[in-house]
């Protein structure tokens, strides 16, 4: 009995020391990563677009999948919270523990080292600066080196963290107004960096061409952060382009720098944080004496009129320019005047047919007040209307460039005609007595009131007498066998024909003789568009003279002898008188 209780504890004791071998190996089952005498921190950081998912769960060990685009240029700072006792395993609470910072390269990578100040122990891990681009995350993290693999089975000196940033994103609304505050649709713009490449959205496409709504709005979404601007490339007829950049940018802001806002760079009269004002093109009418259908006497002045509608942005413009180029038929009367601006600030040119008015100090120019020029014209006396014509069209240019890209021609939209006055007359010669007679071979002139003959050597093609053009004083006009003569072409006013020869007429005893002549000129009108007819009426003379050497003049050549001889004796009678006297 004593011998086998010796036995049994033989056997326990030799149990006990094998267990006591195995002991150390138990205690030391769990991996070890890295190495105890150099210690690491590696942060990979990543950013990602807002709304992404979360990644997975963060281990500490390297290799983890971690979605996003590394970034460069992020600082962090790490704060020792607790020392670790390796002697006695403990975790000892610091104040004021060190610090170290560190900053991610190219790859997205910051690596701590003992060679850095990294020592075993808990850090409070914050970033404390940034790229612009992404928002910081204001939250702390803590690690600890080494650290304890969650389900315990590592000790990791080379610990990995993969903290997550979200990229700055934002939408940009832009709205377009009209000069009166109205929304502006139709106005197109192109978005660019500031660098002058075109802006992509979230998956790196170029945004396209925007154009505003009826709303006067067109908005981007998601744009990252950045400094940007957008550029005018159509706008509406009537509206001047403005191609100036209207430059933003997307950014952190507030007090932590944490907010994102859409910062405008203000332009005054243009741009105001977001709201983009568009001016309309100058314009210009153009009228004669008021109207856009005129008849005008040939060579009598009458007045264009030029109405520059300017926007309310003109006193920014680099020109303005009137350029009114006469038709051939038209002639400028040497004189204009202005109103809207001094006329001083207006240069004048006249360069042949071409009128030019050039603005000279467009910020003296009052904006949205209309500037009006006048000048004088006529029509020349041989100007003749084309047959499709119902007058003589002129128009205008205005030229004009704000500056801003936005440049051109205007016309007037309803530019004026002018049309000369022309009407016609017809003579007619008749006998008073019967005015069935028409009496051929009379001849007249016509003049003006004052007896002056109408010349028509200037009138070109205008008059015509008997159908056939005639250039030169209008006499020794003569009635045809119909007793007639015609004049066409002729500026409407008051004439007087006067008859320089009679017609003549064969009596009943077959002698020519002539017909009264007028002895006062007959008056006639002339009417636009008008042939008016005139009958004028001669009478015959009632008067017979005798024949040279007939009765009559024998009779009166006797009557004359005898008187002389009457007389003859009565003188020598009273001579003999005289004598005896004596």
């Amino acid at each position: 009995m004593a011998v086998a209780k010796k036995k049994s504890l033989h056997i326990l004791l030799a149990f006990t020391l094998l267990v006591s071998l195995f002991i150390p190996s138990i205690a030391l089952a769990y991996d070890i990563k890295g190495d105890s005498d150099n210690p690491q921190l590696t942060i990979h950081k990543f950013e990602q677009e807002p709304g992404a998912k979360p990644g997975e769960e963060g281990t500490g060990l390297p290799g983890q999948n971690a979605e996003g685009t590394a970034v460069e240029g992020v600082e962090f700072t790490l704060k020792l919270t607790h020392k670790y006792d390796v002697e006695n395993d403990q975790w000892i609470e610091v104040n004021d523990g060190k610090t170290i910072t560190g900053t991610t390269g190219a790859n997205g990578q910051v690596v701590f080292t003992k060679d850095q100040g990294l020592e075993l122990g808990r850090y409070e891990v914050t970033e404390t600066n940034g790229p612009s681009h992404i928002i910081l995350n204001p939250d702390s993290f803590s690690v600890d080196v080494p650290m304890t693999s969650k389900d315990g089975a590592t000790l990791n000196y080379d610990v990995h963290a993969y903290p997550k940033n979200e990229t700055i994103r934002s939408d940009v609304e832009l709205v377009k107004k009209d000069e009166d505050g109205k929304p502006l649709a139709g106005v197109s713009f192109k978005l660019y960096n500031a660098d002058g490449s075109p802006a992509v959205d979230n998956e790196g496409n170029a945004i396209p061409e925007l154009t505003t709504g009826a709303d006067g709005k067109i908005k981007v979404a998601g744009l990252a952060a950045g400094e940007y601007y957008f550029q005018e490339t159509k706008v509406p007829a009537g509206y001047a382009l403005n191609n100036t950049k209207i430059e933003f940018e997307v950014k952190k802001t507030g007090d932590k720098g944490q907010e994102i806002e859409v910062v405008w760079k203000k332009i005054d009269g243009f741009v105001e944080n977001g709201v983009v004002t568009n001016y309309k093109t100058p314009e210009v009418e153009k009228d004669a004496e008021g109207e856009q259908q005129v008849d005008i006497d040939r060579d009598k002045e009458f007045k264009y009129n030029l109405t520059i509608k300017t926007p309310k942005d003109i006193d920014k413009y680099k020109t303005l320019g009137l350029t009114d180029t006469l038709d051939n038929r038209l002639e400028y009367a040497g004189s204009w005047e202005v109103t809207g601006t001094a006329k001083e600030n207006i240069n004048f040119t006249e360069d042949g047919q071409k009128l030019i008015w050039d603005v000279k100090d467009l910020s003296l120019l009052e904006p949205g007040q209309d500037i009006k020029i006048t000048f004088t014209a006529k029509i020349k006396p041989d100007a003749v209307l084309e047959p499709e014509e119902t007058g003589i069209p002129n128009t205008a240019n205005l030229d004009f460039d704000n500056d801003r890209g936005g440049y051109g021609t205007e016309k007037p939209t309803n530019p004026p005609v002018v049309t000369p006055t022309e009407g016609g007359l017809k003579v007619v010669k008749v006998d008073s007595k019967d005015n069935t007679i028409k009496l051929e071979g009379a001849e007249f002139k016509l003049t003006d009131k004052d007896g002056n003959v109408i010349d028509t050597a200037k009138a070109g093609e205008v008059v015509k007498v008997n159908g056939v053009v005639f250039n030169g004083k209008l006499e020794n006009l003569k009635t045809d066998k119909d007793g007639t003569f015609n004049i066409t072409g002729l500026t409407p006013g008051t004439y007087y024909l006067h008859e320089t020869k009679a017609p003549t007429y064969t009596d009943e005893k077959g002698n020519v003789k002539p017909y009264r002549l007028l002895t006062k000129p007959v008056e006639v009108k002339v009417e636009n568009q008008k042939d008016l007819a005139y009958e004028v009426e001669n009478s015959k003379s009632g008067w017979e003279l005798p024949t040279t050497g007939g009765i009559g003049t024998i009779l009166f050549t006797l009557i004359g002898l005898a008187l002389m001889m009457t007389a003859f004796t009565l003188y020598l009678r009273r001579r003999k008188s005289e004598a005896q006297v004596g």
